[in-house]
């Protein structure tokens, strides 16, 4: 396949990831002074962080709401849209209307032959390889994994021909691939605990104050333009009246942004979504893919526009037991690792486990964890969204189960393979060396 086409993001997506950022920055500020502060004056602050978060969401929410009424009608925007990757980071904070969720564990024993393990060759040597090996590891269902030029550790994985109940669709993702190394700590994404939506009790409390005000000044502004008494009618009055004010004042009411000032002042309240948090503690050794972009392809895509409709999450651990590190005599495998979260009570503790290993056994388990919000385009808009989210969910685990459990099987015959055969091995260096100038590295 080509590489993607280079593609700018839609007028509603520009600027995000900055405002986003002077965002954090504040919210970081405010943290900073929690801890010296008096506890009446730590109130105050969280108060105001809040409403500046929910302030700076709504406005968002206003604009994409906008820019997707008018966006997918336009030649150059459906090219955009047939290109364009959709970033986590453009999408930060974006609550969906439905929100789909699946996890799953998949256990995969490995032969980890005495000899090998004595010669350097463990399974634990393999899995600290370069991460360049997932490139050559066959998949199911068509679906294929390539580099992304220009990025050594970023990989495109392509899944063609997923069904969504009429809807046929090639979703592309990118994902960020990494070890991280014995002892180290890393923060993640998941959607098996937290807040609903990864809004905390405070946050909806901000939000809901901010539309109480908001709705307050707009009924002030309404009581004055719908004052018979008036001398005059204000200008601005054509943002809240009725038709016939409208009519009188042409000019102004021609004004979107004016004759729209109302819904964009007071917005609804954010969906409740599923649960999510950005915070898990995460240790090594493990591999960790992380979702970084997508976008889907077919055939009525840009007609529906879904690609302004939706933002994917997901990430998926490796860890394994082997003779090498002696682990295969440690404490059980867990998602979080040796001294990380304890996930005990969240969505992964009840999650559907695939494959068995025997006690002493080598093995390469992964965890999956993936969620998926949109805003149900066109038809799909009628269904109900507890069908819909629950169709969505079987969709996902069942192809998630068939990628995953091959995928881990392969890197098994991998392993073995390389292992056991020194022209192999080397061949899969000038593969990686070749891989990696052909994307630019």
């Amino acid at each position: 396949h080509d590489a993607p086409r280079p593609h700018t993001a839609p007028p509603f997506l520009e600027g995000s990831l900055a405002r986003t950022t002077r965002a954090m920055s504040a919210m970081s500020a405010a943290r900073a002074a929690h801890a010296s502060a008096s506890p009446r004056a730590r109130v105050e602050a969280c108060t105001r962080r809040d409403a500046a978060s929910f302030r700076a969401h709504a406005a968002r929410r206003a604009r994409s709401t906008r820019a997707r009424a008018s966006s997918t009608s336009a030649a150059t925007a459906e090219a955009e849209t047939s290109t364009r990757m959709v970033t986590i980071e453009e999408m930060s904070g974006e609550v969906f209307p439905s929100n789909l969720r699946c996890a799953l564990r998949v256990n995969v024993p490995v032969d980890e032959p005495e000899e090998c393990v004595r010669e350097g060759r463990s399974l634990s040597e393999y899995m600290r390889l370069p991460v360049d090996q997932y490139v050559g590891i066959a998949l199911p269902m068509g679906a294929e994994m390539k580099r992304v030029p220009g990025d050594r550790d970023m990989f495109q994985l392509e899944i063609p021909g997923l069904k969504f109940l009429s809807l046929e669709v090639k979703p592309v993702v990118r994902v960020r691939v990494r070890l991280v190394r014995d002892g180290e700590s890393v923060q993640t994404w998941t959607g098996q605990s937290g807040f609903p939506g990864g809004k905390t009790p405070e946050w909806r409390d901000a939000e809901l104050k901010e539309i109480a005000r908001k709705t307050e000044e707009v009924n002030a502004r309404r009581a004055v333009c719908e004052d018979e008494d008036a001398a005059a009618v204000p200008e601005e009055c054509v943002d809240v009246v009725d038709d016939d004010a409208r009519a009188a004042a042409p000019a102004a009411a021609a004004d979107d942004d004016a004759t729209k000032l109302e819904d964009d002042e007071i917005p609804a309240p954010t969906p409740l979504g599923r649960p999510e948090r950005e915070d898990v503690d995460l240790r090594g050794p493990c591999v960790l893919i992380e979702a970084i972009s997508c976008r889907v392809e077919g055939d009525v895509v840009e007609e529906l526009g879904v690609n302004d409709l939706f933002v994917f999450r997901g990430t998926t651990c490796f860890r394994w037991r082997s003779a090498g590190d002696d682990s295969v005599n440690g404490p059980e495998l867990r998602r979080t690792g040796v001294g990380g979260e304890d996930e005990s009570d969240s969505g992964h503790a009840t999650a559907k486990v695939v494959g068995k290993v025997k006690e002493g056994q080598a093995c390469i388990s992964g965890w999956a964890d993936i969620g998926v919000g949109v805003d149900p385009p066109g038809p799909f808009a009628l269904l109900p969204n507890a069908f819909a989210e629950k169709v969505g969910d079987a969709v996902m685990r069942t192809t998630l189960k068939a990628l995953q459990t091959v995928f881990l099987k392969g890197l098994g015959e991998d392993y073995k393979k390389w292992a056991s055969d020194k022209e192999y091995r080397a061949a899969r260096e000038v593969a990686a060396r070749e891989a990696a100038e052909a994307a630019n590295l």
